[in-house]
C-alpha cells in the first residue's frame, strides 16, 4: 500500500485512535494500529479487544491495501518531522517506508489479517444526541464512578433509555450523580446498559473530536458511538446496574439555596485540613449562614463562612470535602440547592437542570 497525507492530518487521526492502546498487551499485534487505504480515505483502528477506535482521514491513495504498525512509535515519528506531507509506503512484507520533509522512518509491522475484527453491523437499536448534550451529561456524572477494582459494575456507568429520555448515573456507594435529557427514539429502544469506565472515558476525549451529533448503536453485547470521523466500539457490561432509585431520598425536610461558587471557594480552603482521606469537613448550616470547618488533631485548623438561604435549626453534617466539591465543579449554575433531613442522612445537591448528586455522609465518633 502507497499513500501521501499531510502530517497534522495523520497525527490528529493517529492520536484519536492510539489512547485505545494498552502499555501492554498479550497479543503483539493490539500495539499496533491497522492502516486502511481505500479511495481517498486512510482508516485507522486500534482495540484492546474490548473497545474499538476508528477514525478515517482524508489521504492521496496511489496504491490501496492494509497493514499495521505500531502505533506509539509511528506517533512519536510523525510527531517529530517536519509540518508537510508524508509519504508511506509498505511492502508486502508489511515493512514501511515513511518519508516526511528530509526525514526518513522504516518500521516494521503485521500483516493486517493478524488484527482482530471489528464488530459486524446487527440489528440495533438507535440513538440520536446533540455531542455538546452527551459531552455535558457525562461530565456531570462520571467522577462519581467506582474506582475500585473489587466493585466492577459500579465502575461502569448506567445509560438507561426510558420514557423518552436517557439517564446517566455513576455511583461509587458513597455518593451518585444522575442526570436527564430528554431524547426521542421509538418506545420499543427502551433498555438499560452499564458502559465500562474505559469506554466512558474514551468517549468523552472524544466528544471533543468537533463532531455536532453522536449516533448511538446498541446491540445485544456491544454499543456503538459514531462521532463524525470517529468511531468508538466497546463491550458492554453483563452485570445488572443496582437500584439506584433506591438510595435517593423520597423527601426532605429542609431545602438550602447557597451560591455555587462561593461554596466551592469555602470548601477548596477549608480542604487544606484535610490531606489524609481519614480527615473530613464539618458543614454547619445556621441561620442565613454556612459555616465550613477542617481540622487535624494536633497540626491546624481551618474555617470559613457562606451566606444562605435558610432560617431552620442549627444542622451539622461530616462530608469528604472533595466529594462536595466534584458536582458543583461540573454544574454550571450560579445557585445550587442543599436538601436535608437531618446530619446523619443523605443530602443530596440539585440545580435547575434534571440533575441531583446523593452524598452520604460521614460518621463522627
Amino acid at each position: 500500500m502507497k499513500f501521501s497525507i499531510i502530517r497534522s492530518v495523520f497525527i490528529e487521526g493517529l492520536k484519536s485512535v492510539q489512547s485505545v492502546v494498552g502499555s501492554k498487551g498479550t497479543l503483539p499485534v493490539l500495539q499496533n494500529v491497522l492502516l486502511e487505504c481505500n479511495g481517498h480515505e486512510l482508516k485507522m483502528t486500534t482495540t484492546d479487544l474490548d473497545i474499538s477506535t476508528t477514525c478515517s482521514v482524508e489521504c492521496k491513495v496511489e496504491e490501496q491495501g492494509a497493514s499495521t504498525l505500531p502505533v506509539k512509535l509511528l506517533v512519536t515519528a510523525i510527531t517529530k518531522a517536519a509540518e508537510g506531507e508524508v509519504h508511506v509506503d509498505i511492502d508486502a512484507t508489511d515493512i514501511a517506508s515513511i518519508s516526511a520533509g528530509s526525514a526518513r522512518f522504516r518500521i516494521s509491522g503485521l500483516g493486517e489479517k493478524e488484527f482482530p475484527r471489528l464488530p459486524q453491523d446487527a440489528e440495533a437499536s438507535t440513538y440520536d444526541i446533540p455531542a455538546a448534550t452527551l459531552k455535558e451529561m457525562i461530565r456531570k456524572t462520571a467522577y462519581a464512578a467506582s474506582q475500585d477494582d473489587t466493585r466492577r459494575t459500579l465502575k461502569g456507568e448506567l445509560m438507561s433509555f426510558r420514557n423518552q429520555k436517557l439517564t446517566m448515573v455513576a455511583t461509587d456507594g458513597r455518593r451518585l450523580a444522575l442526570v436527564e435529557n430528554e431524547m426521542e427514539y421509538p418506545p420499543s429502544a427502551d433498555r438499560d446498559i452499564v458502559l465500562p469506565s474505559k469506554a466512558v472515558m474514551e468517549l468523552q476525549r472524544s466528544l471533543g473530536s468537533g463532531a455536532d451529533s453522536v449516533k448511538i448503536k446498541i446491540q445485544k453485547s456491544q454499543i456503538c458511538f459514531e462521532l463524525g470521523k470517529v468511531t468508538i466500539y466497546s463491550k458492554l457490561m453483563e452485570d445488572a446496574y443496582p437500584n439506584y432509585m433506591q438510595v435517593i431520598p423520597k423527601e426532605s425536610r429542609e431545602q438550602i439555596a447557597v451560591d455555587r461558587q462561593m461554596l466551592l471557594d469555602a470548601l477548596d480552603r477549608a480542604s487544606v485540613m484535610t490531606i489524609d482521606e481519614s480527615h473530613s469537613t464539618k458543614l454547619i448550616f445556621d441561620s442565613n449562614t454556612l459555616t465550613v470547618t477542617s481540622a487535624m488533631n494536633e497540626i491546624g485548623y481551618a474555617s470559613d463562612e457562606v451566606p444562605i438561604k435558610y432560617v431552620g435549626e442549627r444542622l451539622e453534617i461530616m462530608f469528604n470535602p472533595n466529594y462536595v466539591m466534584d458536582p458543583l465543579k461540573a454544574i454550571d449554575d450560579d445557585e445550587v440547592r442543599i436538601e436535608l433531613n437531618d446530619g446523619h442522612s443523605p443530602a443530596v445537591i440539585k440545580c435547575s437542570i434534571p440533575f441531583l448528586y446523593v452524598l452520604m455522609p460521614l460518621r463522627t465518633n
